[in-house]
C-alpha cells in the first residue's frame, strides 16, 4: 500500500481532525479494489480454462486409446484366422487359447484331418511370407489398426503415437510366437512319442541319426505334412 493510500484511509477512519475523506480519495480505492478483485478474477479464470484443456486434452486421449485398443485386438483376430490359429486353438472359458499337438501326433506321426491340414499349410505359408519382411509388416499391421479406429496418424499426439508403437511390437511379436508355437508343438510332440517309443520311428529315420538329428528331423516333417515351412 502506497503512502497517498495510507492518507486515504486514515481520512476514512476519522484520524485526524481537519482531515477529510475527498470523493477522489474514495474513487482512487474503489478503483484500486476493483482491480485487485478483476485480477484475481482474471488469473482465476485463465487456470480454469487451462485445466479445462488439460481435461480435454486427457479426455481426447483417453478416447483415442480405447479406440486402439479396440483396433488392435481385431487386427490381431484378423491375423490369426490368417494365419489359421483360430481353427487350431482351443479357446478355454478364461480367454486364453491353446493348442493340443495330442490331437494331430498319433504313434510317432502327424496325422491331420484336411480341415486342420489347409489350416497349418494356408496359415503357415501366410505367416512365413509375412513375418519375412517385418517392417513391411510392422506398417500394414499399424495402418490396418488407424483404419480400423477412424483415426489418422496426425489426429495422434506423440505421447499416444508411443504407446501405439509399443502396442504394435507386443502384438505383432505374440501372434508370431502362437504361430510359430503350434509348428514347434507339434515337433516337440513328435520327438517326446519317438523318445518314448522308439519302434514308431524306425521308419522315419536310420537309427544313426536320431541322436543328433531328431529336432531338425521332427521340424522337417512338420513342414513335409503340414505343407508350410517352420517358423524361425
Amino acid at each position: 500500500m502506497t503512502e497517498a493510500d495510507r492518507n486515504a484511509l486514515s481520512r476514512l477512519l476519522g484520524e485526524g481532525a481537519s482531515r477529510r475523506a475527498t470523493t477522489d480519495d474514495l474513487q482512487g480505492l474503489l478503483l484500486q479494489v476493483v482491480f485487485a478483485l478483476l485480477m484475481i478474477f482474471m488469473i482465476a479464470y485463465f487456470i480454469f480454462v487451462d485445466q479445462q484443456k488439460k481435461e480435454r486434452v486427457e479426455e481426447v486421449m483417453a478416447l483415442n486409446r480405447q479406440k486402439l485398443t479396440l483396433a488392435l485386438d481385431k487386427v490381431a483376430e484378423d491375423r490369426r484366422i490368417r494365419y489359421g490359429l483360430n481353427a487350431l486353438m482351443t479357446q478355454g472359458t478364461d480367454g486364453r487359447r491353446t493348442f493340443e499337438p495330442d490331437e494331430f501326433v498319433k504313434g510317432g506321426r502327424i496325422v491331420l484331418a484336411p480341415a486342420a491340414k489347409a489350416a497349418f499349410a494356408q496359415g503357415g505359408g501366410a505367416a512365413v511370407a509375412d513375418y519375412a519382411d517385418a517392417e513391411r509388416l510392422a506398417a500394414d499391421w499399424r495402418a490396418a489398426v488407424l483404419a480400423e479406429a477412424k483415426l489418422a496418424a496426425t489426429d495422434l499426439s506423440s505421447e499416444e503415437t508411443g504407446w501405439l508403437d509399443k502396442e504394435l511390437q507386443t502384438a505383432v511379436e505374440n501372434v508370431r510366437l502362437d504361430a510359430r508355437g503350434v509348428q514347434r508343438a507339434l515337433a516337440a510332440r513328435l520327438q517326446k512319442q519317438w523318445i518314448e517309443n522308439p519302434e514308431t520311428f524306425r521308419d522315419v529315420s536310420d537309427p544313426g541319426e536320431i541322436a543328433d538329428l531328431l529336432k531338425s528331423k521332427s521340424l522337417k516333417l512338420v513342414a513335409e505334412e503340414t505343407g508350410a515351412e517352420v517358423l524361425p
